[in-house]
């Protein structure tokens, strides 16, 4: 049966805004996972592939940068039309989180994160825009009712972006499903709390590591700044998964880092630059050296200090982490916060496990990276 909110939003965008919505959508459910405030598109009839579920002509959007579709929407908020009746009093973000519930993410990557005060528009913008391009999103009626697939109904929707945004089912539906969408540009569950304000059971884990940790972990400040330009291309952050526990970027910043000699360091330094900038410099170049080619030149004291920093990284990671919440806390959020500390977690772990043996010290495989031989040879 339709709810009153969903036929009236259908309403809304057929008539207000000369779009279309599928008679078989209802776009204000209810489900019994949903909270008290939470809202799911629920179809109300079979849907087949390929059909047509939304179209919303662009100049019915708030369109634009994050902080323009900001101003323009605390503009609507005092109206009391159809759309803006579904848009929820307090959307979900960390900003809304308590003291004590802030506390569960300690040693996560999201520890301080977007602290302050919570701002409605500023959370609906985060929480429920369309990502259109880099630097631009899209507050888009109908389409923001869509939940994530994550720990949900298998997802169902493709959205299409042109003259109008237009959600079409890539898969057949069956009535009473949810309809649910991808978010295509979040990792993992901190992504998602990030983000969205919600973290799902999610299968991808991974651990960031800036500068700053991999620097303290070598226990040598002094090679903050070389640490700094072979992280430079990643923006001074590496990230470690189960599936990747020793990525290049880590071993050859944690390389320069404990190098015993300093005019071989320099002699890396400079062997790795291709196309110097006005400084004489090229950071970017650290993207392509084969960690395990310089690795197999290092000595056996800098290879086990490798070895033994990586594992103090790993370490102090997991021994950060807070594993007990306060009764104050709400269930909601501590089973969150547990999603992101575990799946940080796994990561650390799978990099401990890495370092067990120097086996992954061994013979480099085939690569088109290059090693520092090739690149003191073509300097």
């Amino acid at each position: 049966m339709l709810s009153p909110e969903g036929a009236a939003l259908a309403q809304y965008i057929r008539e207000e805004l000369n779009g279309a919505c599928s008679a078989k959508l209802d776009l204000c459910a209810t489900l019994p996972c949903d909270g008290d405030a939470e809202r799911s598109v629920v179809a109300l009839q079979d849907i087949n592939a390929g059909e047509l579920l939304l179209r919303i002509p662009v100049e019915g959007c708030l369109r634009g940068r994050g902080d323009a579709v900001a101003t323009e929407l605390s503009k609507r908020l005092h109206l009391s039309d159809a759309y803006v009746a579904t848009l929820p009093t307090t959307p979900p973000g960390l900003e809304t989180w308590t003291p004590a519930e802030r506390f569960l993410l300690k040693g996560t990557r999201l520890e301080h994160a977007l602290q302050g005060d919570a701002d409605r528009v500023a959370l609906l913008v985060r929480t429920r825009c369309v990502r259109v391009s880099e630097d631009e999103v899209a507050l888009v009626p109908g389409v923001d009712a869509l939940n994530d697939a994550s720990g949900r109904a298998a997802p169902s929707t493709t959205l299409r972006i042109g003259a109008c945004f237009e959600m079409v089912a890539e898969r057949s539906i069956c009535k009473g499903e949810e309809v649910t969408h991808a978010y295509d540009d979040v990792v993992d569950a901190a992504d998602y709390l990030e983000r969205y304000g919600f973290a799902p059971s999610s299968t991808t884990c991974s651990k960031v590591f800036a500068v700053e940790d991999i620097v303290e972990a070598s226990q040598n400040p002094s090679r903050r700044e070389v640490c700094s330009i072979v992280l430079a291309s990643s923006r001074g952050r590496v990230c470690v998964t189960p599936s990747e526990p020793l990525p290049d970027d880590l071993l050859n910043a944690m390389l320069v880092c404990v190098l015993q000699d300093e005019a071989e360091l320099e002699e890396l330094m400079a062997c790795t630059i291709e196309e110097p900038d006005e400084d004489g410099r090229d950071p970017s170049a650290w993207s392509s050296v084969d960690a395990r080619g310089l690795l197999e030149q290092a000595s056996d004291v800098e290879r086990g200090l490798v070895a033994q920093c990586l594992a103090r990284l790993a370490d102090t990671a997991l021994a950060a982490y807070v594993l007990s919440a306060s009764a104050e806390c709400d269930p909601s959020r501590v089973e969150a916060a547990r999603r992101v500390r575990d799946s940080e977690r796994s990561a650390c772990i799978a990099l401990r496990a890495a370092l067990k043996d120097m086996a992954w010290l061994g013979a480099a495989p085939a690569s088109r990276k290059r090693g520092r031989d090739e690149d003191s040879e073509g300097a």
